[in-house]
């Protein structure tokens, strides 16, 4: 029997290995260094808006100023034509045209100072995220790395134990590492039990006493198994 005492040992480590893992990929580190990464990103996202706001103004505000030289020097045309026409009805006609580019030129410095107002929001609202940008990649570098500190105190552990089961499974026969293996993928955690009472550790369903008698009495080459599930059971 003490070579299922040694198998118990190899599954006891198997088990530490699996929980190990687990814990690895449900860290809180990596919750928080996601929550982190989301923030900056939120605020890396409101930045980028506000710079393609101010882009696409001031691409505009160029626009509007080329047209609002361009309505200068009409209506400095018109208004030096005005001066030389003696035709009442092409004077009115100047007039007319002088009023409509005046009202197109009014209308072009509304739509500057409109896109100006535009421009100062957006970098008065940039100038604010600055501040929570640079704190935001702060958190997510103090995340990273509180992250990657605990991985590598995991990984180290996980390395640890796969070295001593390699060492246990070594004094184990291989064909019984073998019969271990095939089990472990019906029951990992449970190839290899210990009985409490007449109650399997594995399936937790009680063995008849004459089943216990017969499996105590099994020569040292043979291994008993649990009726119900098949387990190895260790006294």
């Amino acid at each position: 029997m003490s070579a299922l005492n040694d198998l118990l040992a190899v599954q006891t480590t198997d088990i530490a290995i699996s929980q190990a893992k687990h814990r690895l990929t449900h860290l809180q580190e990596t919750i928080d260094r996601d929550s982190a990464k989301k923030s900056l990103s939120e605020i890396d996202a409101q930045i980028a808006v506000c710079d393609t706001e101010i882009v696409a103004a001031n691409t505009e505000i160029t626009k509007v100023d080329r047209l609002s030289h361009e309505h200068d020097d009409k209506l400095i045309k018109l208004n030096k034509q005005l001066k030389t026409v003696i035709a009442p009805r092409e004077a009115e006609a100047l007039q007319h045209e002088i009023a409509i580019v005046t009202t197109e030129r009014s209308l072009l410095d509304d739509r500057e100072l409109e896109l100006m107002g535009v421009v100062e929001t957006a970098e008065l609202r940039k100038s604010e995220l600055g501040p929570l940008q640079v704190s935001a990649k702060s958190s997510l570098a103090s995340a990273t790395m509180a992250l990657s500190s605990v991985k590598q105190k995991i990984d180290a552990e996980i390395a640890a134990l796969i070295e001593q089961r390699s060492a246990q499974a070594l004094v184990v026969a291989p064909s019984l590492m073998s019969t271990y293996e095939a089990k472990r993928k019906h029951r990992p955690d449970g190839a290899v039990c210990r009985l409490t009472g007449p109650t399997c550790g594995s399936c937790h369903l009680d063995i008849s006493q004459g089943e216990i008698n017969s499996m105590r009495a099994m020569p040292v080459d043979e291994f008993p198994e649990c009726p119900h599930c098949g387990s190895f059971i260790v006294f």
